[in-house]
């Protein structure tokens, strides 16, 4: 099995952003709004959002839906097992510079067949040992089958966390 190439996507809704538009034409009392200004509201709305979550600090509360926030945790290379953490991340930047070296003259297929290579990974040395991701807290909420929703914020909204993380004027600080 080739780890390097890409698999499908583990997630997959099945309610899109345009199911809430036509819930909303369908059950709206008042006079409707076209959809490319709803869109706009809610992008704006969720940018807002996002944007006060990362950069305050804020923890967000989704009245009987708990809490979105940034969460703060400690690195840990290794499970109790003795395996590698999930937890820690692949540097492909430093891995593939590595793999050039030690590997010349071959092409990056090639090095992609060759099995057992060294990988290198983030040891986040900048924040302590520490890193920090959106994280919905449900504990506190009486939701039937909660265990199979999950929340996973948009790629732009993970790289402001490191943006703000970062920072070596940071005053964003955050908790486990």
């Amino acid at each position: 099995m080739n780890s390097l190439k890409r698999g499908e996507g583990k997630t997959k809704g099945n309610i899109k952003k345009k199911d809430f538009y036509n819930y909303y034409v369908n059950n709206a009392k008042e006079k409707l709004v076209e959809k490319s200004t709803y869109n706009k509201f809610l992008k704006d709305l969720l940018d807002a959002f996002s944007k006060a979550i990362v950069e305050t600090g804020l923890e967000l509360k989704l009245n009987k839906l708990g809490k979105i926030r940034v969460r703060t945790k400690e690195l840990h290379f290794f499970n109790k097992e003795g395996k590698r953490a999930k937890s820690v991340r692949v540097n492909w930047k430093d891995t593939w510079d590595y793999w050039f070296k030690k590997y010349p003259g071959l092409t990056k297929e090639e090095i992609i067949n060759i099995n057992n290579k060294p990988i290198i990974y983030h040891d986040n040395e900048h924040t302590n040992g520490e890193f920090y991701e959106h994280y919905w807290d449900n504990s506190t909420i009486n939701l039937k089958y909660k265990s199979f929703y999950n929340f996973n914020a948009s790629r732009q909204y993970s790289r402001l966390i490191a943006k703000v993380v970062k920072d070596p004027n940071r005053k964003t600080f955050y908790y486990g």
